[in-house]
């Protein structure tokens, strides 16, 4: 913790192993910090501000981030569970996951237009709402996850498994799909297929 209460401002710093668990981290500044191997389990990042930052390896069980602005993250191979993202400063929140382990996290009525959730796990996750324009969803697993007035418009599904999408109450329109996952999409018309 005596690394993040030295300065209200960081920049072009790497933090490796940084455990400030169940920790209050507000009103803090970090422009292009790359986190590596730390533990944010419980972490209250409060009116805070991550620019173009990298967090490899890290650990957000249960983090808060009510008012904090998110713009230009990569999280990779990242643990994020339990956390609502509609508590963060929505205004230009843009960040990406990449093979990431994403649970029971809200994403409801953002505009998260050509972020990436490339290769991740997204488990039970609430994307009511949200606008995944354009957005690059390949190769990740959304068992349990809600899409309902979802604006996947151009989205990349491809190689996606486990999602339950209702074309009649998502837009889909001209999103990438594969086989044979993309036949779920059927299963709003309760037809059959032999």
């Amino acid at each position: 913790m005596k690394r993040f209460s030295s300065s209200n401002e960081f920049q072009d710093m790497t933090f490796d192993k940084a455990d400030p668990e169940n920790q209050k981290i507000a009103n803090k500044l970090f422009f292009d910090c790359e986190f590596q191997n730390c533990n944010f389990s419980y972490t209250d990042f409060e009116s805070s501000l991550f620019e173009d930052c990298s967090f490899y390896n890290c650990n957000f069980s249960l983090s808060g981030l009510l008012n904090t602005q998110i713009r230009g993250v990569v999280f990779t191979n990242c643990k994020i569970m339990g956390i609502d993202f509609t508590k963060c400063d929505t205004l230009m929140i843009d960040f990406s996951l990449e093979e990431c382990n994403v649970k029971s996290c809200i994403f409801s009525s953002l505009t998260l237009k050509k972020c990436s959730l490339y290769k991740s796990a997204l488990i039970e996750c609430d994307f009511v709402n949200t606008d995944r324009s354009e957005a690059n969803m390949s190769k990740s697993d959304f068992s349990g996850s809600l899409f309902h007035n979802t604006n996947l418009f151009k989205a990349d599904l491809t190689n996606c498994t486990n999602y339950t999408i209702d074309p009649l109450k998502n837009n889909i329109r001209k999103a990438e799909f594969s086989l044979p996952e993309a036949l779920t999409l059927l299963n709003a018309f309760e037809i059959k297929i032999e």
